[in-house]
């Protein structure tokens, strides 16, 4: 079977919101690993569920005072918790997965402890390879999870429907925002006066925005051709051939104005067209609100741990392991302190 590869800004615009090609494809890994769910299917049924998405997830949720203050609660938790863990990568996993967990009614739930019990399902996913018991073990926890929520969330969905919705909830709704929030911790940590600087002049959601587009955090999702195609820069594409998009290519190339919201919400961050993450605007909201948690900080008092593995195309977490505190636990205390105190204010 033909593959090829995308990421000239012009192409991927054409194949995510033209018709040519589709999601649909019964080799893809997330439609094996987690079932049929909205990543995955096209047409009818597709705006079906992916309107249940917006319904909880839209505008109107997004711009709510209980929205705003769930997602500051949680960054105000997760970045107490990576003080206490001295790793401030832990925060970045924390806020995520809380906020997940929260939203499905499973508050007694760690979402650290959670995030673990994810991860052979995350790696495998990202096209690291893992023993096949420790993905079984996490497939059955992730429906387990799918079984005792009881929110309404996805509720007129058919209850296989729904399971497949919960699972991409729990994985995806989660994993592209930890991943998020690490490149923003990378952008900081590499030059806090800067970004803090960008924030005055461009406000925190331009600068997520650009941060984002530099460095995406989803890198590549794939599609088929659903008939033969011709691009100018690769020629003809058969029909039944397999495309690798590249997001981050896409968007780094794309040359978006960082001091444009409306032309920064153009870029391939979250995708374009039908298949746009339809869980983008809890994503912002969740990444704006940790950079003014981490404005709030001192970068100089961490110091990052390399990864010992290479950075995923698709979930692409940068190449730190964890960034340690160097400080005194006094200091780490009245840090951890003025955090809470002003994320909640």
């Amino acid at each position: 079977m033909e593959r090829v590869r995308l990421g000239d800004p012009v192409d991927v615009d054409r194949l995510l919101r033209g018709k040519d090609f589709r999601a649909d494809h019964p080799f893809r890994v997330s439609r094996r690993i987690l079932g049929a769910s909205t990543l995955d299917l096209e047409g009818s049924e597709h705006r079906n569920r992916k309107r249940e998405w917006w319904a909880g997830f839209g505008k109107q949720w997004a711009d709510s005072a209980t929205a705003k203050e769930m997602v500051n609660s949680a960054v105000a938790d997760g970045i107490a918790h990576a003080q206490a863990s001295s790793d401030l990568l832990q925060g970045c996993v924390y806020i995520p997965n809380r906020i997940v967990l929260d939203l499905l009614g499973l508050r007694g739930v760690d979402p650290i402890e959670h995030y673990a019990s994810l991860e052979p399902v995350i790696r495998t996913l990202g096209g690291f390879s893992e023993p096949k018991e420790r993905l079984a073990q996490s497939r059955e926890y992730i429906r387990r999870v799918a079984r005792e929520v009881t929110v309404p969330l996805f509720s007129d969905l058919p209850d296989a429907a729904r399971s497949a919705e919960l699972a991409l909830f729990l994985i995806a709704g989660a994993e592209t925002t930890v991943v998020a929030l690490k490149v923003i911790t990378v952008a900081w940590w590499n030059d806090a006066a800067a970004v803090m600087d960008d924030v005055r002049h461009a406000g925190s959601r331009n600068v997520v925005m650009r941060l984002l587009t530099r460095d995406a955090p989803l890198g590549v999702t794939t599609r088929h051709a659903s008939r033969e195609v011709y691009f100018d820069k690769i020629g003809q594409i058969p029909r039944g051939a397999l495309v690798d998009v590249d997001l981050a290519e896409a968007s780094l190339l794309s040359a978006v104005d960082e001091t444009d919201a409306r032309r920064s919400s153009q870029s391939y961050v979250f995708g374009a067209g039908a298949h746009r993450c339809p869980g983008d605007r809890l994503a912002m909201l969740e990444a704006e609100a940790y950079l003014e948690g981490l404005l709030r900080l001192d970068a100089s008092k961490y110091v990052p741990v390399a990864a010992s593995e290479p950075r995923s195309s698709t979930f692409r977490h940068p190449t730190w392991q964890a960034l340690t505190r160097t400080t005194s636990s006094r200091a780490d205390s009245e840090e951890t302190v003025a955090v809470g105190q002003c994320t909640q204010s």
